[in-house]
């Protein structure tokens, strides 16, 4: 199902703010992105992780790597998030018994080898090894055959090799919510995942798109095969297509890098209907909540996992979205009122749900 609804194409090319605030936002982007060096040194993290379990682990197995690194979205203070994929021969797409104990088996492993920190956190909705490399001290989270999270990463990454206002336009979103502190789950506020899925949909739902939609089955080649239930619950079709088979948009959106953040912010400070919509980038933008399972009626946000469709990535409480919601408004009126984009990256502390601070 296509969007329900779409975003008026509003831009500001009137507003003199605007070109100040792309350049900044430019200016920004080139500023946080992830150095040569940063990409040297994780590459050759990768490579030592590799060379550990290919010396030591019994079971024939692949490392690789996901999240921002993989996307092409990271930063010089980026974590490095690894799976671990078993042979073909050793192919489950469960995490089984045997692969918790796994998970203290790797923990053990990672200790002899001097990894600081190593804390194996199999209660997690995907099981993880956490531990800090000791020669980079990058933090490291180690997942054991969860293949969806390859598929978002590629398709994140496919994204954002559409159109060139998308990567610098995650850079900034990602700096802005980290900024305010509304980036930290642990808190109860929004994952760096999340915001990426609200920004492509924004972008999918624009009267004239920036993104379309990669899911959308006339696009996908039939060739491709649906790998059909993943797990013994979460049926999950990770099948997209390459971009390369989708022809630019005629016309194409106009609107400046500017125009475009100021747009997000609007739109999700105050236009997005909460109640009754839910994030779909598998749908091309948003769906009614009459369409996503009914225990998401109490959430505060629902956005749907593109791959897992019975897992809403917004975890946040209505206190919470509230104040999300406050914090877009306010940078929305700074950047209107040319208070440029220094103004809405002041840092806070992060909020927490007790909190009452509007």
């Amino acid at each position: 199902m296509i969007s329900t609804s779409a975003v008026s194409l509003t831009t500001n090319s009137t507003n003199p703010h605007t070109q100040r605030l792309t350049e900044d936002m430019l200016a920004l982007a080139d500023t946080i992105a992830i150095s040569e060096e940063g990409k040297h040194i994780r590459e050759n993290l990768i490579t030592r992780v590799q060379g550990i379990l290919n010396t030591e682990w019994p079971k024939e197995a692949k490392v690789e790597c996901f999240g921002s690194f993989a996307s092409g979205l990271a930063t010089d203070a980026s974590d490095v998030d690894l799976v671990i994929l078993p042979a073909l021969h050793d192919h489950e797409h469960s995490l089984t018994a045997g692969r918790f104990q796994d998970l203290f088996v790797l923990k053990t492993l990672f200790q002899r080898y001097s990894m600081k920190d190593v804390e194996a956190i199999p209660g997690a909705r995907v099981p993880i090894l956490k531990f800090t490399d000791h020669k980079t001290g990058i933090k490291v989270d180690l997942s054991h055959g969860q293949y969806t999270s390859l598929y978002n990463t590629r398709m994140i990454e496919s994204y954002v090799r559409i159109d060139d206002r998308v990567r610098p336009f995650f850079y900034v979103l990602k700096a802005f919510v980290k900024a305010r502190g509304i980036n930290s789950p642990v808190l109860g506020s929004l994952s760096s995942y999340c915001y990426t899925l609200m920004a492509v949909s924004y972008f999918q739902t624009l009267l004239i798109p920036v993104l379309p939609c990669l899911q959308d089955p006339h696009l996908i080649p039939h060739t491709v095969p649906n790998p059909g239930p993943y797990g013994s619950t979460r049926p999950v079709n990770v099948a997209f297509t390459d971009p390369s088979r989708i022809r630019p948009c005629v016309p194409r959106n106009s609107m400046t890098l500017g125009e475009l953040f100021i747009g997000f912010l609007e739109y999700y400070g105050s236009k997005f209907d909460y109640t009754k919509s839910c994030i779909s980038v598998r749908c091309g933008g948003v769906i009614p909540r009459a369409e996503t399972p009914s225990r998401w009626s109490r959430h505060a946000f629902v956005v749907e996992d593109p791959f897992i469709l019975d897992f809403n990535a917004a975890g946040a409480k209505q206190d919470m979205m509230n104040y999300i919601r406050h914090e877009f408004q306010a940078a929305v009126r700074a950047l209107r009122d040319g208070r440029g984009l220094s103004a809405i990256l002041t840092t806070r502390q992060p909020y927490t749900t007790n909190e009452r601070r509007f």
